[in-house]
C-alpha cells in the first residue's frame, strides 16, 4: 500500500513512518522539517507546508490512505493546525479519489469530554490543552463532513514505552479517566484501520 503520513516527525508519526516501512508499505513523509527524517527504502521525504494547497495535492497524489499524526501545540494557540490542515487534505484527497484517512485525536473531545475525570477536565482540557481540544474537535467536524472513508482515534496520555499489543478500543463511553497508550500502540492501531471496517466512520477511544 501506497501511505503518506502527516506529522512524520512527532512521536506518533516517527512510529507510524516506522511501523508501515516494516510492514513493507511505501511511505511519504510529508514535512515541514525533511531533514529531521533519515533515509531509509521504501521511504519518501516530501518538503511543505499543510497551508499549501498545492504542495499537498501534489504530495497525496498517488497514494491509497493517509495517516494524520498532526497536533498542536500550548505555544501554538489560536493556530488551529490539526483543523486546517485536515480540510487542506480532505479535500484534496476528494479531489483524487483518495478515500481513507485514519487521524489521531485525543480523549476528552467531543462527547468523550465528560469521561476523562473532574480534575482533567478542568485543568488540563479546561485550561491547559483549551485550544489544542478544540481544534482536534474541530478536525474531528472536517472529517465528519467529507465523503470520505476514515477513522478517527482518540488516545489517552501518549508514552514512549513498548508497545503492548493489548489495550481496549471503544466508542461506547465505557472507557473512563485519563488513562495512558504508547505511541507504538497508536501506530499499530492506526495502522490497521487502513484495512479494517471495523472502526470506520466511528472515533474510538484507545487507552489501556
Amino acid at each position: 500500500m501506497r501511505i503518506i503520513v502527516f506529522g512524520p516527525t512527532g512521536g506518533t508519526g516517527r512510529q507510524l513512518v516506522a511501523q508501515a516501512l516494516a510492514a513493507r508499505h511505501d511511505v511519504t513523509a510529508f514535512t515541514r522539517h525533511p531533514g529531521a527524517i533519515e533515509a531509509r527504502p521504501r521511504l519518501t521525504v516530501v518538503a511543505g507546508d499543510t497551508r499549501d494547497a498545492i504542495a499537498v495535492e501534489r504530495a497525496v497524489a498517488a497514494h491509497d490512505a493517509v495517516l494524520c499524526a498532526l497536533g498542536g501545540r500550548p505555544w501554538r494557540r489560536h493556530e488551529q493546525v490539526c483543523s486546517s490542515a485536515m480540510q487542506v487534505i480532505a479535500q484534496s484527497m476528494a479531489k483524487l479519489g483518495v478515500g481513507r484517512v485514519v487521524a489521531i485525536s485525543t480523549f476528552g473531545a467531543g462527547d468523550t469530554r465528560p469521561h476523562v475525570g473532574w480534575l482533567a477536565r478542568a485543568l488540563l482540557f479546561g485550561l491547559v490543552l483549551r485550544s489544542e481540544v478544540a481544534d482536534k474537535e474541530a478536525m474531528e467536524q472536517v472529517l465528519s463532513a467529507a465523503d470520505l472513508e476514515w477513522a478517527v482515534v482518540r488516545v489517552g496520555l501518549l508514552t514512549d514505552g513498548p508497545a503492548r499489543g493489548a489495550y481496549r478500543a471503544a466508542d461506547d463511553g465505557s472507557i473512563r479517566g485519563m488513562g495512558r497508550i504508547a505511541r507504538a500502540d497508536v501506530a499499530a492501531f492506526m495502522l490497521d484501520q487502513l484495512v479494517d471496517d471495523s472502526w470506520l466512520r466511528r472515533r474510538p477511544v484507545v487507552m489501556y
